[in-house]
């Protein structure tokens, strides 16, 4: 670019996400081949801009695809299959947890991570039961999307910052006993919980573990019970208090 003009895709981003005091600065997250993501957000300008600047700043990460529908990403993301999905929540027609609910019932096994504006407890808690690795939001900057695609990439789960904040003060609080209670938890069953909050499914974990998908589910009955929780959603919700969703 001449005369050291901004393109006018990376200044929409900067101008939407400098209020958020975050620098544009990107490590080389990549050693290897490149990762392929896949856009689903139904705001045209923002899908310009993120295709614009996410590999301008880091060259290994390719756009491999958008949908701007519930329709378009259910139909698209399996086909392609990208490594990671940008999920926004808020679709038109419908939200982007249950596109999220869908994919994994079509069998797409890559990443999913929802990235919003909504800073709910209930879209959190719910995209993570849905399927998705990470929840991000809009307003925390560029810096910060490429950490969360980065933990996500590696295989672990990332919340955002200011959501691991807000949460730890929220209604939820009241509505999740049992913080305390990781010491009930024999060894197996602390094995169990962090792939659990890891995002594995019980196969998986049964696989990992040397046990039968039965005792998994026997497992984690008793976590549940020990930790007075009832779903995944609250399981990783406990997680998220204690700081172990990835850093």
């Amino acid at each position: 670019m001449g005369g050291g003009r901004t393109p006018p895709a990376r200044a929409a981003v900067e101008t939407q996400w400098r209020s958020s005091g975050a620098a544009l600065c990107f490590p080389r997250l990549f050693a290897g081949g490149s990762l392929k993501i896949f856009l689903v957000d139904d705001h045209a300008v923002f899908r310009e801009a993120i295709r614009s600047v996410l590999p301008l700043e880091e060259p290994k990460i390719r756009i491999v695809g958008e949908a701007d529908t519930y329709r378009h990403a259910v139909s698209r993301v399996p086909a392609v299959a990208p490594d990671i999905t940008l999920m926004d929540i808020l679709l038109r027609g419908t939200n982007g947890v249950a596109t999220i609910r869908e994919l994994r019932r079509l069998g797409y096994r890559g990443h999913i991570l929802a990235l919003s504006s909504l800073d709910a407890p209930t879209f959190v808690t719910e995209a993570f039961t849905a399927g998705a690795q990470g929840y991000a939001l809009k307003a925390e900057g560029l810096d910060e999307l490429l950490k969360a695609i980065r933990e996500v990439a590696a295989g672990r789960r990332y919340l955002s910052p200011t959501l691991a904040s807000s949460l730890a003060s929220s209604d939820l609080d009241r509505a999740l006993p049992g913080r305390g209670g990781l010491d009930l938890l024999s060894a197996r069953e602390l094995e169990v919980f962090n792939l659990v909050v890891g995002g594995y499914s019980n196969r998986r974990m049964a696989a990992e573990l040397f046990i039968s998908v039965k005792t998994v589910e026997t497992h984690r009955t008793r976590i549940n019970r020990k930790l007075q929780v009832h779903s995944t959603g609250q399981l990783i919700r406990l997680a998220a208090l204690h700081g172990l969703l990835g850093s």
